[in-house]
């Protein structure tokens, strides 16, 4: 065993810049003899005026290049106030300890990824957007799937615009490819923001109501707020429709509900036939088929005129062995003979006219001669129209004129005249287009100068107007 008595101590000053060695004895414990030793450990300080006492441990002074981590580096010969930056992976304290100016995390190396530091890195579809932390990217930015991309939309590596056939909910729509300014509205129980998001025109709580008719809202096949079509009841007098049943008078006019009047050509209201009858119109007259419109002289086109019958009952006219009979007032003669044929229906209406008159449906139609209805230029005219196995007259139009008496064939002599004649400024002025109509529509008090009135809107196969 060897055992030591006593150390070697060497004070080192690099206050005069040299150092000195001070060497004392030594005893070999084996021979008890003392030792003079020349080794010397020496500890060197490059700050002036300082000592250092060193053991025997072998202390080695710090320096960047003697393979160690040791004094203030960071990680071995790099890092600290005194040596060079270290390479990434390598230890630090701080930026100013690697080569490249960034610690991360106690270890050199580039900066962690963030969105808002201009560069495409980390996860990130495109610059500072896309991938598992960064914000959505907007269109035509690179993106991996649809999530990467703010409309949901990801179309060969690149956000699509949002568009009402992608199926995605974006841009403003309030459901999938509906509602919002661009989109068709959304069907019922879809997303909603506005009653315009839903084609029932109801929103509530966020999502498009069914239509109901009492939801303050013109849905469904409503034809106004909340009425008409198959579903509500109908609308009342001035709202929207589309056919009569549409509104509570039963007439629709224009588009528009109509209240019940003793000229609209509907039996409605308090009304016990078409326009007459009830507390408001005047007493119905002879119910059954009537003279109900003629046009008799049309500026330059007799094609044009037409003679037209109506079935004012509530049931079907035979029209076997009825005609319709043209007078000449000049003479009081007859100069034509229209039999007519089939069956009329209720409220049905019956057009004598020339072969390219047009004559809408349900209304029947028989061909005339043009200009086979005489203009009063030989006046008075006047029109019969007679039952003749009944051998009676039906109705009677005398115009520009009274004839008061006519022998008609198998009828007799008869006048043409109902009450009182038409006064003399009712005409059917050939300078405008116009017709002589009853009016109420279909009226027939018997009372010519009441039930015939001019009008400037002819309307063959369809209610009278003024």
């Amino acid at each position: 065993m060897i055992t030591s008595v006593g150390a070697t101590q060497t004070t080192t000053s690099t206050t005069s810049g040299e150092p000195t060695t001070t060497a004392e004895p030594t005893t070999d414990a084996t021979t008890g003899s003392a030792t003079d030793e020349s080794e010397t450990n020496t500890t060197t300080s490059t700050s002036t005026d300082a000592s250092t006492t060193t053991g025997t441990s072998s202390g080695a002074a710090e320096s960047c290049e003697d393979g160690e981590q040791n004094g203030s580096e960071t990680d071995v010969d790099c890092g600290g106030p005194a040596c060079p930056g270290c390479v990434d992976g390598s230890a630090c304290v701080a930026d100013t300890d690697c080569a490249g100016m960034s610690c991360v995390d106690a270890v050199c190396g580039p900066p962690a990824a963030t969105c808002d530091d201009a560069v495409h890195n980390g996860s990130e579809t495109d610059v500072d957007c896309g991938g598992a932390d960064c914000p959505a990217c907007g269109e035509s930015q690179a993106c991996a799937e649809a999530v990467d991309c703010a409309s949901q939309s990801c179309v060969g590596g690149s956000c699509a615009a949002p568009a009402c056939d992608d199926d995605v909910e974006n841009g403003e729509e309030t459901a999938v490819d509906c509602g919002g300014p661009e989109c068709e509205p959304c069907g019922d129980a879809l997303g909603c923001e506005v009653a315009d998001d839903c084609k029932s025109g109801v929103c509530d709580g966020g999502l498009c109501a069914i239509p109901l008719c009492n939801d303050g809202a013109k849905n469904g096949d409503e034809t106004d707020v909340d009425c008409g079509g198959q579903h509500c009841d109908p609308c009342d007098d001035g709202l929207a429709c589309e056919v009569d049943g549409d509104c509570v008078g039963d007439d629709c006019t224009g588009g528009i509900c109509v209240g019940a009047s003793c000229d609209d050509g509907v039996k409605n209201g308090g009304e016990t036939g078409v326009d007459c009858g009830g507390p408001d119109c005047a007493p119905c007259g002879t119910v059954g088929l009537v003279i109900n419109e003629v046009d008799y002289d049309q500026p330059g086109n007799d094609t044009a005129e037409f003679i037209e019958l109506l079935n004012t009952s509530g049931a079907p006219i035979d029209l076997s062995n009825h005609a319709v009979v043209l007078v000449n007032g000049a003479n009081n003669s007859t100069y034509a003979t229209i039999n007519l044929a089939g069956t009329l229906a209720a409220g049905q209406y019956l057009v004598l006219a020339h072969a390219n008159f047009v004559v809408p449906a349900p209304a029947l139609k028989v061909t005339i001669t043009s200009g086979i209805v005489q203009n009063g230029g030989t006046s008075p005219d006047g029109i019969a129209l007679v039952d003749k196995s009944a051998k009676k007259l039906v109705d009677a139009l005398s115009y520009d004129g009274p004839i008061t008496a006519v022998n008609i064939a198998g009828i007799g002599t008869v006048s043409l005249v109902e009450g009182t004649p038409l006064p003399g400024n009712v005409i059917d002025d050939a300078a405008s287009a116009g017709s002589l109509a009853r009016l109420p529509n279909g009226q027939d008090s018997n009372n010519a100068a009441s039930d015939w009135k001019f009008t400037k809107k002819p309307t063959p196969a369809a209610a009278n107007l003024p």
